[in-house]
């Protein structure tokens, strides 16, 4: 049986283009007395919820070939001026599959239920986000539940204890004062996190591409990872708040914003300067000094180090299982055709 919750004055709203589907989700909350629920047929007709009244509890539909979606539940998590971006939200599908069920987990959901539903099935995910509520984490493109099995080697990602005004309105804990003043701690702790964050990623993005740089002709990913450089440092200058003296972090961040573009021209002319190259790696350190001055400079550089071997690591098992897959389907083909395997081709090992 659900606890005794009082749900008079909690908001929720629920996006999904089929009308009967939604109509149940609502009539399952008005029957458990929420105080207001808005539909909405489309992802783009709640664009709305992202910039006033954000509610305590959304439901959003994933079906569909599309994935404005998942757009916006990163925009929701991510936007550094939605009202309440740790509303409680649950995903809802009617196929469930494995490909889905990542993207809920990299988004930034916090649930995901299956359709059709009965009423205690919403009642039980409502109950367990008040509950038990996954602390938030932030990195440098996601802000939501914390689903680490364990952290990487090195990192330093601190878990949050989100604002959760579903629970506080459920549980008659609810202010507007004290929940405005927890709404702007956690506000201004995931954009300070971000900051340090993207830091964090644009110097595992430089340090990945430095050996690709360094070649006669550069390495297409390594030409890749540098490009990607300038969105982290957009997204770290757009959280440089009017609170702080932040000009310093500015200073350097524009100036590798300027570096990693020239390299990134230079990259598709040719040769990079080495001195460029060397000098894009000093500047990311210290822009990562910058944006965490209280933590030491060598530990977040091992963070990093760690962050590319580990990468490194997975592309090269990847290629090898890809080359594996590709020699197993031709020794295969060749079998079906009753020909030898082509000259060179590996030959699967007898299993006696």
């Amino acid at each position: 049986m659900m606890p005794d919750y009082d749900f008079s004055q909690v908001d929720a709203a629920i996006i999904d283009s089929q009308l009967n589907t939604a109509r149940v989700f609502r009539d399952v909350l008005v029957r458990m007395s929420f105080r207001r629920i808005e539909l909405f047929d489309s992802v783009k007709a709640a664009a709305g919820l992202l910039s006033a009244g954000t509610p305590d509890i959304i439901l959003v539909d994933a079906d569909g070939e599309d994935t404005e979606a998942f757009r916006f539940i990163r925009a929701l998590r991510n936007e550094p001026n939605v009202p309440n971006p740790f509303a409680c939200l649950i995903v809802t599908t009617w196929a469930p599959t494995p490909a889905l069920l990542t993207r809920v987990t990299n988004s930034g959901g916090d649930d995901l239920l299956l359709k059709p539903v009965s009423p205690k099935q919403v009642q039980d995910r409502i109950a367990t986000l008040i509950e038990g509520r996954k602390g938030f984490v932030v990195t440098a493109d996601y802000t939501g539940p914390d689903r680490r099995k364990s952290p990487r080697e090195g990192a330093q990602v601190p878990v949050l204890e989100a604002p959760n005004t579903l629970r506080l309105k459920a549980t008659g804990q609810w202010s507007q004062a004290g929940v405005r003043m927890l709404l702007n701690e956690a506000n201004g702790f995931v954009t300070a996190q971000k900051r340090i964050r993207a830091s964090i990623q644009i110097a595992f993005l430089a340090e990945f591409a430095m050996p690709g740089l360094s070649r006669p002709v550069p390495d297409r990913l390594a030409v890749e990872h540098v490009g990607r450089i300038g969105g982290f440092l957009d997204d770290l200058l757009r959280r440089l708040t009017d609170e702080g003296d932040h000009a310093h972090v500015e200073a350097v961040a524009r100036a590798v914003k300027s570096l990693a573009e020239d390299i990134h021209r230079q990259a598709d002319k040719g040769a990079v300067s080495p001195d460029d190259a060397a000098e894009l790696q000093t500047m990311v350190r210290a822009l990562m000094q910058a944006t965490d001055p209280e933590r030491p400079l060598e530990a977040m550089t091992r963070e990093v180090t760690a962050a590319v071997t580990g990468y490194r690591t997975r592309l090269e098992q990847m290629a090898q299982a890809k080359a594996a897959a590709a020699a197993s389907a031709a020794q295969a083909a060749s079998a079906a055709a009753g020909t030898p395997p082509p000259s060179g081709a590996p030959v699967a090992a007898s299993a006696g």
